[in-house]
């Protein structure tokens, strides 16, 4: 039982990463404003810019 429903929440995880991610790649190609993102995809978006800034 434990696992279902731990399956269960981990599928509803992914696919609100996945939904927040096509928002930032929305941001990014201009067709979304920053201040409209939901709070995970700008968590995302903050991540992205930070691992780029690390690597450059």
């Amino acid at each position: 039982m434990a696992h279902d429903k731990r399956y269960v929440a981990q599928k509803r995880q992914r696919r609100r990463r996945k939904a927040a991610k096509s928002k930032v790649k929305a941001f990014e190609a201009g067709k979304f404003a920053f201040d409209k993102l939901p709070k995970l995809a700008k968590e995302l978006h903050h991540r992205k810019v930070k691992a780029a800034k690390r690597t450059a």
